[in-house]
């Protein structure tokens, strides 16, 4: 995931960066940031080489966010676009550039939360366009998003796909086929024979042996995997 930050502003521009790098992990994998400080040279960048994101502040020299926007949507390569600025009546003339949040400039607390909220949103609406072909009980084939898979299964040479209405699809396909394939889109491997949608664990036992799902099926952690699970959920502070 490539994020561009473009904000003149050094202090503004620091802390931007520095909110990306902590909140950025949470939501999706191998994330690298760019700081700018004009907005001509990262168009430029991203003609190059696209960004995923931008999160880019109305008011800037030369070419402000607004003009910015206009020529990204001009671009063949689509991105998500983030606003910020201090002055909140800036928000209604946003909507024409179809941002998808108006993060307002503030204390350190405020742009955390309201930074996280649009990473989350990108997350879901990504995640959405990500679709499986699993195969149901009366063996038809069914389009499936990775948003409604909560876990997964192993059962000899088949994997067994757990939805969020109740319904269980599977698949001819080895746990490490699927662990490589789904790397990026929220599915953390617990178990030699599980895997679960993170976003979908609301609780971790203490002593990191099991997992409860939204559902309230409740998952054990192997021994093996006990590192990783504690990694992901307590060292990157991920909200259950």
């Amino acid at each position: 995931m490539r994020v561009a930050v473009c904000e003149d502003e050094e202090r503004f521009l620091v802390l931007a960066e520095r909110l990306l790098a902590e909140l950025c992990p949470k939501y999706f994998d191998d994330v690298m940031i760019d700081g700018y400080t004009d907005n001509i040279k990262m168009l430029m960048q991203h003609e190059r080489k696209p960004y995923d994101i931008v999160v880019m502040d109305i008011q800037m020299p030369i070419l402000d966010g607004f003009a910015a926007a206009e020529r990204l949507s001009e671009m063949e390569h689509e991105c998500k676009l983030i606003f910020f600025s201090s002055k909140e009546e800036l928000v209604f003339q946003s909507f024409h550039y179809e941002p998808v949040y108006f993060v307002r400039k503030g204390s350190t607390e405020r742009m955390r939360s309201e930074l996280s909220r649009a990473l989350k949103r990108i997350q879901e609406k990504y995640y959405k366009r990500i679709y499986l072909n699993l195969l149901d009980k009366n063996g038809m084939i069914e389009k499936i998003s990775i948003t409604e898979i909560e876990s997964i299964q192993s059962d000899k040479n088949y994997l067994i796909y757990n939805t969020l209405s109740g319904k269980d699809y599977r698949q001819r396909k080895t746990m490490e086929e699927e662990e490589n394939a789904l790397k990026g889109y929220g599915f953390l491997r617990i178990h030699r024979a599980f895997m679960v949608n993170v976003n979908y664990v609301i609780q971790v036992r203490q002593n990191l042996s099991e997992v409860r799902l939204k559902s309230g099926n409740i998952f054990k952690v192997g021994q093996s995997y006990r590192r990783t699970v504690e990694r992901y959920f307590m060292e990157t502070e991920h909200r259950l």
